[in-house]
């Protein structure tokens, strides 16, 4: 907590013997007027003046004195006179070549000052005051041309960071158009949502949804990397699902995983000779039988969640990420499709997330708790509660990575 600054008499006793808190008063009210050089330099030389004055009157007064005509005083006099002449002279010099030219550049300094771009200092001597004037105009005609220069590269800066950004909106268009929206509307109606967060404007999460018959699979894939990096690899990564798709069909996930991995790993050769580059991808996902109300699950790191408001189920997924350094291998997990529970596959990008009063992450746990919480509400009220208690345990801290979430319900 800050406790304001108090002044010397902040704590002056007051008539009972108890204390007053004065509050400091502004800077800019303590300030004390400075007379100008100008001002203090006259005031100078009308006390010199006035000196020579009586000094010359003094003079007068003793040759005005019956017998007193000493050469002391005429020299005195004389002196005195010279005084005043040589006062003359040096205030119309100073006046002149040092007070009225300080006086003229402080006024043009301020002109200057108040955004005038084209005015500069005047010269008219050669004496030091004017080679100090003509240094600060080589400044200050440097210091614009920098301005200058740099408010072209900011324009330039600007139109470029203004065609990137429409770019990847255009990307982020791009990117949203070859996410299943429709055909999951189609086929669940209400009974599902999409809670897709990408950390960026585009990212590397994407979902995924195929339909045969009375079967269909639908998925969450989190790509390395996020923004552009990560988008361009979740149009890789869909090409190399959609042509396993083709090849093992969808009755087994882990099937499909094992094709993709290989696609990706002969895709990606290439890139993949360099650590630098990541192209792993986690995949989550599930084959629903509508007829022999199944559920078949294959997950490469993503787990699967389900809860009847009561209980909490998971079924964690293989530890090897598609296109890992290492081969992995993947099982199908078969459980009953129960009208009564609600389904979840999430990336870790909000398990990862960051946030609460010490700023660690969400972790699994406290997932497990919000679904327990939420698993009967319909599922439009659970996106925007989700969405909100993420918002509310982030807080402070900014979004990690790509967050999605796909659920849905058999009824």
């Amino acid at each position: 907590m800050k406790i304001p600054a108090l002044g010397p008499d902040a704590m002056e006793p007051n008539s009972n013997g108890e204390t007053n808190n004065k509050g400091m008063s502004h800077p800019s009210s303590s300030r004390r007027t400075v007379a100008s050089i100008q001002q203090v330099f006259t005031l100078i030389a009308i006390v010199n003046g006035l000196v020579l004055l009586y000094l010359v009157i003094a003079a007068v007064q003793l040759l005005m004195v019956p017998g007193v005509h000493s050469a002391e005083i005429y020299v005195s006099l004389i002196l005195t006179l010279l005084l005043v002449i040589l006062a003359i002279i040096s205030y119309q010099i100073i006046t002149r070549r040092i007070i009225l030219p300080i006086a003229r550049l402080v006024r043009e300094a301020s002109e200057i000052e108040s955004d005038d771009m084209t005015s500069l200092l005047t010269i008219r001597s050669n004496d030091e005051i004017s080679k100090l004037a003509q240094a600060f105009n080589v400044v200050l005609v440097k210091m614009r041309q920098a301005l200058v220069a740099g408010e072209a590269s900011n324009q330039q800066l600007s139109e470029a960071n203004r065609q990137i950004e429409a770019s990847i909106n255009y990307a982020g268009l791009l990117q949203r158009s070859i996410l299943p929206d429709r055909q999951l509307q189609e086929t669940f109606g209400n009974n599902y949502f999409i809670l897709w967060l990408p950390r960026d404007t585009v990212g590397g999460d994407y979902y995924i949804f195929h339909s045969e018959g009375g079967h269909c699979l639908a998925g969450v894939a989190d790509c390395a990397g996020h923004g552009v990096s990560g988008a361009m690899m979740t149009m890789l990564a869909r090409a190399g699902i959609d042509r396993s798709i083709m090849e093992v069909g969808i009755t087994s996930p882990a099937a499909i995983l094992s094709c993709t991995d290989t696609a990706m790993r002969t895709l990606l050769h290439g890139a993949r000779m360099s650590k630098s580059i990541a192209t792993s991808m986690d995949i989550g996902l599930v084959r629903l039988d509508f007829e022999a109300r199944t559920l078949r699950f294959s997950g490469a790191k993503i787990s699967l969640y389900w809860s009847d408001g009561h209980t909490m189920h998971m079924l964690r997924g293989d530890h090897r990420a598609i296109c890992d350094q290492r081969v992995g291998a993947y099982t199908d997990h078969d459980v009953p499709l129960q009208p009564d529970c609600t389904y979840y596959l999430t990336t870790d990008g909000l398990l990862d997330q960051s946030g609460g009063e010490d700023g660690f992450s969400l972790g699994t746990q406290k997932f497990k708790q919000w679904l327990i919480q939420l698993a009967r509400q319909p599922l439009e009220q659970q996106r925007q509660a989700l969405a909100d208690a993420l918002e509310q345990f982030r807080g402070r801290y900014p979004q990690r990575d790509d967050i999605t979430i796909l659920s849905f319900r058999f009824s």
